[in-house]
């Protein structure tokens, strides 16, 4: 007689798991463990990339909704918990390659030459972000020069807003000195003595100043042959005397190339700040500390190539929330291959081991393109992922095949092909058992997602766009473009 337990979603807490097998199947099973969550682990997140929003729409609960593009989303920030960490948040530096790691996405080096602009394009990036955080830093210093506390009140002054906003705002102020930089053009920044006469006439920075005197304090070093009291951005990469600039604009073009999906994302945050500005922030942290039984579903915005830009963001924002809450997460993604995830997936599980992946694919061709490998390497590596598997009914050949090479034959009394709709066969260490799931269809939706107004009618066509100002005009807006007062 065989032992066949019922499906639960314990299957799936603290292991990282592959799904494997059915589409339908699948489906359900990640539907069974949204369903059962909030009665057997309501302590622990969920987090739950719900690509069409089906699963959202369909829980019987109270979730919280992040997608940027519906009335109902919260935006998380996704800033603050590298800020806050014990380990990154000690300097600029740390917290932007902890970004990079996020946001950029490597290419597969041919040759020697590859390799040489993918390195140089991810000091770029790094470079980059650093000046957007040290620019952020100045915004949230100038908001709280008025309060008595310094560092403390900074910290209160920043736990009150969203610091991946008000990051994103410094992206085109940067994206200029970069092409200033590549132009040979000198005196984008304010030199020593300027800088010392702002500093003694105003407690307000420009971002100007404050990119000077952080170039100042931290990359003189990089300036061979410059006057070292005028401070010079993206000195020894972009910056040439020379005429001849093809280097550098190789350099930001392999730079540009593999941020597109993190510029995507940007990009919209920046161009519908007057509607996002109505959704609430969600402090990532807090979420994990206390989640209440409530997954945090993430659906598609509606741009592919947004998607892929926040999905690895999040992740690792809620891998150092996590580190620094001490709380554990769970990462549903059942199709992998819809949030260009699966070349992040391996440096996630390394990087953030308080977070536990259970992940599954809908398109094995999509996820062999954006893997870049072949069909063998490709399930191998999907393999070597996870320390658990769960098969589910299938006559797909590849898959079968990978059963009998994984599966001890010892234990095997159905292989995927043989499984019927509602049992499952779970893997680990080559060692198999097996466990039951009625399938049931699923429930009518029991909310919708109601799409975000922008600004619309004649204010959302090309040809008018520009001719008013995106968000009104407040002190906070005004110091996040870097205005003085």
């Amino acid at each position: 007689m065989i032992d066949i337990e019922d499906f639960a979603a314990e299957l799936v807490c603290g292991r990282d798991t592959l799904m494997l097998g059915g589409s339908r199947q699948k489906e359900g099973s990640f539907r069974r463990i949204v369903e059962l969550w909030r009665d057997v682990r309501p302590e622990r997140a969920l987090v739950v990339f719900d690509y069409s929003g089906r699963l959202y729409e369909r829980f019987d609960g109270e979730p919280l909704l992040a997608d940027f593009s519906s009335g109902g989303s919260l935006i998380p920030d996704m800033i603050e918990p590298f800020v806050l960490n014990e380990n990154i948040g000690s300097d600029s530096r740390n917290i932007a390659y902890s970004i990079r790691q996020a946001a950029y996405q490597e290419i597969k080096s041919r040759d020697a030459n590859d390799k040489f602009f993918d390195d140089l394009g991810k000091l770029l990036t790094d470079r980059m972000f650093v000046y957007m955080l040290e620019t952020e830093k100045n915004v949230l210093r100038n908001l709280a020069s008025g309060l008595k506390g310094g560092g403390e009140a900074m910290l209160e002054s920043a736990a009150a807003r969203n610091l991946f906003t008000i990051f994103c705002r410094q992206h085109q102020y940067v994206e200029s000195l970069m092409t200033k930089a590549i132009g040979g053009e000198s005196g984008a920044l304010p030199v020593r003595q300027r800088l010392i006469e702002a500093e003694a006439r105003s407690p307000f920075l420009t971002r100007e100043e404050a990119l000077a005197a952080y170039i100042l304090r931290h990359e003189l070093r990089f300036q061979k042959n410059g006057d070292r009291d005028a401070p010079v951005p993206f000195a020894d990469l972009l910056f040439t005397n020379s005429d001849n600039t093809n280097t550098q604009r190789c350099i930001k073009m392999q730079a540009d190339a593999s941020t597109a999906d993190f510029r995507a994302l940007v990009s919209l945050v920046v161009n519908n700040a007057a509607s996002l500005c109505s959704l609430p922030t969600l402090k990532l942290g807090g979420y994990l500390a206390a989640p209440q039984g409530r997954p945090l579903f993430v659906c598609s915005s509606g741009s592919s190539s947004v998607d892929r830009g926040f999905a690895p963001l999040l992740i690792a924002a809620l891998g150092a929330a996590a580190q620094n809450e001490k709380h554990g997460a769970v990462i549903l993604i059942p199709e992998l291959d819809r949030w260009g995830l699966i070349n992040y997936l391996d440096k996630f599980r390394q990087s953030w081991r308080r977070l536990s992946f259970t992940f599954g694919y809908d398109n094995f061709s999509r996820l062999s393109l954006d893997s870049r490998a072949e069909e063998g390497q490709l399930i191998e590596s999907l393999y070597s992922s996870s320390s658990r598997r769960i098969w589910h009914a299938t006559k797909e050949e590849r898959l079968n095949k990978a059963f009998a090479s994984y599966v001890s034959e010892a234990d095997v009394i159905y292989r995927p092909d043989d499984l019927d709709e509602d049992i499952r066969a779970v893997e680990e260490e080559g060692h198999v058992r097996y466990v039951s799931l009625e399938e049931r269809p699923a429930g009518k939706p029991l909310r919708g997602r109601v799409r975000l107004s922008r600004e619309g009618g004649a204010s959302s066509l090309w040809l008018t766009k520009g001719a008013a100002r995106r968000e009104k005009l407040t002190l906070e807006s005004l110091l996040e473009d870097g205005d003085r007062l």
